[in-house]
């Protein structure tokens, strides 16, 4: 006799939580390691809700699990579902005036300027916000992130974050990377440079992120450099009077007048003859919803940042 199910539903709240997750990780026993709950109770939960449709939702793989193109469907579904519910809670913390109000982020300090307005647009709309912000390195935010020590990060992408599974980035700008040398060297009559011309070259960094890539791309640590720094008008200075380079971003050119003295010629990076981009993202975890504030805030920054395309 056939039990299937064909009237309204009956999942809980749960068995959607489940269904994301299991989706999200490709695994069961990943799942329930997630959600800390046993990987039985997680496989038992999903085959009632499977025999109770008469639909397989998932097939079951060597290497785990993968949504059959129904269970595609349904996992959209529990994922609007999920975020109403988010939306539903936050309304009734407003509501009763126990909204969360904290936030915790950290910021490369190229995009502190740009975030710094956005910040500035959330107090005024939230007075009640309680909003923490700390300086540090796309590696440091990477693992914050992950380790529920902040909420949101802004970084610069790199090779990690892109294979990283439990993070979800929004990439939000976009820069142009150049090599600023002084105007009487032979690098300043090049129109472009790639990374090979730069080995043994004394190379001053804006912070670690361009080191960690070039590193990346060399495939070893042999790319040596003599000062990292944030200090950027102690970079102008020094490529402006020595045979020193420094990488710098097309944002950061512009914002803080390098070329302006015609001391430094900015020489385009390319790779592989294109353009070598610098890319900055919001990062959180992928099963985390955000809340309201978070929310308004990420908003604040992709309108500020089309307002100045």
């Amino acid at each position: 006799m056939n039990h299937c199910h064909t009237g309204g539903s009956v999942m809980h709240i749960e068995q959607l939580r489940y269904l994301v997750e299991i989706a999200r990780t490709g695994s069961i026993s990943a799942a329930a390691l997630n959600l800390h709950v046993s990987q039985s109770a997680i496989s038992k939960s999903l085959l009632r809700l499977e025999h109770h449709l008469c639909l397989p939702l998932f097939n079951r793989l060597q290497t785990g699990v993968a949504p059959t193109e129904t269970g595609k469907r349904f996992i959209e579904k529990a994922n609007e579902i999920l975020e109403k519910m988010q939306e539903f809670d936050e309304l009734i913390e407003e509501c009763s005036g126990s909204a969360n109000n904290k936030i915790s982020l950290a910021c490369v300090p190229l995009f502190t300027p740009i975030l710094s307005e956005s910040l500035e647009l959330l107090m005024k709309n939230n007075p009640q916000s309680q909003i923490d912000i700390t300086e540090k390195k796309s590696k440091e935010i990477m693992q914050d992130v992950m380790h529920h020590a902040i909420h949101i990060g802004f970084m610069v992408v790199n090779p990690d974050l892109m294979s990283e599974r439990d993070l979800k980035y929004d990439v939000l700008l976009e820069s142009d990377m150049y090599v600023c040398v002084n105007k009487s060297t032979p690098l300043a009559n090049r129109e472009r440079l790639y990374p090979e011309d730069l080995l043994n070259l004394s190379l001053i960094s804006y912070n670690c992120n361009m080191v960690d890539w070039l590193n990346f791309y060399f495939n070893d640590d042999s790319f040596q450099y003599s000062l990292v720094t944030n200090n950027l008008d102690y970079i102008k200075r020094k490529v402006s009077q020595d045979s020193v380079i420094s990488i710098i971003p097309e944002l950061i050119i512009s914002n803080h007048n390098f070329l302006a003295n015609g001391d430094i010629v900015a020489v385009p990076l390319l790779l592989n003859d294109q353009p070598f981009k610098m890319q900055v993202a919001s990062v959180r975890l992928k099963k985390h919803t955000l809340s309201r504030i978070a929310r308004d805030l990420l908003q604040n920054v992709k309108l500020s940042l089309r307002t100045t395309d």
